[in-house]
């Protein structure tokens, strides 16, 4: 049981002992100092009994220092009060030893006293306790074998150095199975230690197992990748999760850097954000989380969703960094397409609006027209004025024919799936430049073919017919008819799985101003216009939709050349 605080103060002092194998020891100083005392003050009272009185000085000076030895263990000075107790126990034993009667039994204390230095040394400083357990071994011989004379011998009455040699041996016996208990109980208690730290670690073992396991299982629930960097060796761990994320096998990236991490598994848009994360030493905050595309065994990036925390040194160095990375990729792809879906649904609502508004227009003024006509026509008799009237009417229903077609493509072009098929191009070219030459006033425009007669492309047929129609149409529409020759150039070919198409005309050209914008949708590059502005809108539109390009070149005067490509679709 622990002692009062009182009694430890007298024995142990105020002074904090830091842990219970010094404070143990402590005690036990304590304690023989005041059995040496104990013992000594019975030996007084013994030799006084006797009348012996001779030995009285060395009885003095042992209790002396059995008193020095328990103050200096009372100040935490405990190598010098075990050497005080050794050193005095051994020399006043000697001497009274070799003074004594040699049955008196006085050599029952070199075995105590050696007993004594062997724990008071304790196994860290075995030496000196084997030292001075010899030393008491050898003083026992010397004090038995040779009479040194130290001080006269005291007269014995008849039957007294029995009564010494019983007394010596008890209390001999005594401390030395005191010195014996005290080993007994210190293994006892480290025992008991042992078995109670086994029983701690053995739960502790059991708590992190379980605690490992409800980790493994979280991990696997969030379908998350673990990765570590151990900054001061520049090595990374990557768990098997994270591994076949990016389509490696287990074994695969096994001796993985910072620096191959960074230049060949991040995409090089996200590399200086990942960086500035994990190695910033201005950074505040210890974790971060952040969006970042990987490369995967097939060389492909895929979205993850990063997260890490750093730990630091005393002085702020980044020593270690631990994250996890969960894909995103789906995700990310469903944000991007819910972007491009608002993006087309704000272009269309924009488009509406001024579809509907020129729409409105367009077919109003031919209606107004129409209309006027109508009413001309109700107040002459006249023939050649009623067939003129007739005439203009018929004009403005094909004004009116041409923008609804215009309409129903657009419609279509935004509204049907596209169905692939194989087109022989040049036959396809001839029906459409041959049709709408009818349709032409002035049909002195030649055209010129460069077109082989096998080339095939797969393409929807439906809407390159629509593309061709409008960039051939505008050909004859808008030929130059000051000139005497006048053409169109029809070219095609095949380069790298696409097949190209030019139309060059020499007729009024486009002027330079107007050129960039000849492609939106209800723009006219000049009054002279005759369509509605539709035509090259829905031209661009449908070649987006097939995942064509179209681009122009033109000269005033000098003519225009369209020129498109095609993929081939599967």
């Amino acid at each position: 049981m622990p002692l009062s605080s009182s009694v430890r103060s007298l024995l142990l002092g105020s002074k904090r002992i830091p842990d219970r194998r010094t404070y143990k020891y402590a005690l036990l100083r304590s304690q023989i100092a005041i059995l040496i005392i104990a013992v000594t003050v019975l030996n007084i009272g013994l030799d006084l009994h006797h009348g012996i009185s001779v030995f009285l000085p060395y009885y003095a000076i042992l209790i002396g220092f059995s008193g020095v030895s328990l103050f200096l263990t009372r100040l935490g000075n405990y190598a010098q009060s075990t050497l005080v107790l050794v050193i005095l126990v051994n020399i006043v034993v000697f001497v009274l030893a070799d003074v004594d009667h040699p049955y008196g039994g006085m050599y029952f204390y070199f075995i105590s006293s050696a007993l004594l230095a062997l724990v008071l040394f304790g196994y860290r400083q075995r030496g000196f306790g084997i030292g001075f357990a010899a030393l008491s071994m050898c003083l026992g011989f010397l004090a038995y074998f040779v009479d040194l004379g130290i001080i006269e011998s005291p007269v014995y009455e008849p039957g007294v150095p029995e009564q010494m040699f019983m007394i010596n041996f008890l209390v001999g016996t005594f401390c030395s199975t005191f010195v014996i208990f005290f080993l007994i109980k210190r293994n006892h208690d480290s025992e008991g230690a042992l078995v109670d730290s086994a029983a701690q670690l053995t739960q502790t073992a059991r708590e992190l197992e379980k605690s490992q396991q409800r980790f493994a299982l979280a991990i696997r629930g969030t379908k998350a990748g673990i990765y570590e960097w151990q900054v001061s060796c520049n090595k990374m761990f990557i768990s098997p999760a994270y591994k076949n994320m990016l389509g490696y096998a287990e074994g695969e990236l096994a001796d993985l850097d910072f620096g191959y991490y960074l230049a060949h598994i991040i995409h090089p848009e996200d590399r200086d954000r990942m960086q500035e994360n994990m190695t910033h030493p201005e950074r505040v905050e210890p974790a971060y989380q952040s969006e970042l595309r990987l490369k995967t065994k097939s060389g492909e990036y895929k979205w993850f969703l990063d997260s890490g925390v750093l730990k630091r040194s005393p002085t702020g160095a980044v020593e270690m960094v631990v994250g996890s990375i969960i894909d995103m990729d789906e995700r990310k792809k469903a944000e991007e397409e819910i972007r491009k879906k608002n993006v087309q649904l704000a272009k269309t609502n924009e488009e509406l609006d001024r579809f509907v508004y020129s729409a409105s227009h367009d077919m109003r003024a031919p209606l107004s027209s129409l209309l006027g006509l109508i009413h001309l026509s109700e107040k002459t008799n006249q023939p050649e004025e009623l067939h003129l009237y007739l005439a203009m009417m018929k004009e403005r229903i094909k004004t009116m024919e041409g923008f609804i077609r215009e309409v129903t493509d657009y419609s279509r072009n935004a509204r049907l799936d596209i169905t692939p098929s194989e087109i022989i191009l040049k036959p396809l070219l001839r029906e459409i430049a041959n049709a709408l030459a009818y349709s032409v006033e002035n049909k002195k425009v030649r055209l010129l073919w460069h077109v082989p007669d096998d080339l095939i492309m797969t393409t929807d047929a439906s809407r390159l017919k629509v593309v061709l129609n409008n960039l051939i149409s505008n050909a004859y529409k808008y030929h130059d008819q000051k000139k005497s020759e006048r053409f169109i150039k029809i070219s095609a070919g095949r380069m790298d799985g696409k097949t190209w198409i030019h139309i060059e005309d020499n007729g009024i050209g486009i002027a330079p101003e107007h050129q960039h914008r000849i492609f939106d949708m209800f723009y006219r590059a000049s009054e002279t216009s005759e369509g509605s502005g539709l035509g090259l809108y829905i031209v661009k539109e449908t070649l987006q939709k097939l995942g064509g390009t179209i681009s122009v070149s033109s000269e005033p005067e000098q003519g225009t050349t369209f020129s498109f490509s095609v993929p081939d679709l599967s």
